[in-house]
């Protein structure tokens, strides 16, 4: 680093662009490691010595693990806001327009090798238990942006339930169906095997009534 050593030195140590370029090498090297080792069983080792610095130093740039953990999640559902926005950017009918939403979070949550990772496969509450509820919040926010001109869009043509419901609740809505339906696949899945009342395809079908039903739903004229 000692190319950087007759700039101004601030961020305890760092000058600011030794700071950002070696927090984003931070970020690149765990997503690496993400796509191929449990979050639980990276360590700081791991992490920083790809990148030239020591453990002490990665509390310079991330204040936990987690919080690294979160920034990587956060920059793929900022890549995903833009996909869906691409995908939906030829609908204006609310409920076509909902149920490709729906379904693009549903192939997202079940595709995306890193949300596999972090989220489906961990336990992804005890993951986050030592980042503050501040920055949780933050990074939920920023999440939140990224789809916000998608709905709000969807919103405007809406005269049902939909023009109504704010982000967070619909985003809420998302997770806690959607979502928790992809965590739980594997379970679903699982009674095809166990069970003759199940036939193949079972968590698809499930799949299609709830998101049909809540695009329907969101969108029925009052």
């Amino acid at each position: 680093m000692g190319e950087f050593s007759d700039e101004p030195r601030d961020r305890r140590g760092f000058s600011d662009e030794e700071h950002d370029r070696i927090r984003e090498q931070l970020i690149e090297t765990t997503r690496e490691l993400l796509l191929t080792y449990d979050p639980k069983k990276v360590t700081l080792t791991d992490i920083t010595e790809p990148v030239g610095i020591s453990k002490g130093s990665f509390y310079r740039f991330f204040d936990t693990k987690a919080d690294l953990y979160l920034v990587i999640l956060q920059r793929e559902m900022e890549e995903f806001g833009e996909e869906v926005r691409s995908e939906l950017s030829d609908v204006d009918e609310p409920r076509e327009g909902l149920e490709r939403l729906f379904w693009s979070y549903a192939e997202f949550a079940e595709g995306n090798p890193l949300v596999q990772q972090i989220v489906i496969q961990n336990d992804y509450q005890k993951l986050v238990r030592n980042v503050s509820p501040d920055r949780i919040e933050q990074i939920q926010r920023d999440e939140m942006a990224a789809l916000l001109p998608v709905i709000d869009a969807l919103r405007a043509e809406s005269h049902g339930l939909l023009a109504d419901v704010d982000t967070t609740t619909l985003l809420g809505l998302m997770g806690g169906s959607i979502g928790y339906l992809a965590l739980h696949r594997d379970e679903f899945e699982g009674y095809e095997d166990v069970r003759e009342e199940y036939e193949q395809g079972y968590y698809k079908r499930v799949q299609d009534v709830l998101i049909s039903s809540l695009a329907r739903g969101l969108t029925a004229e009052e």
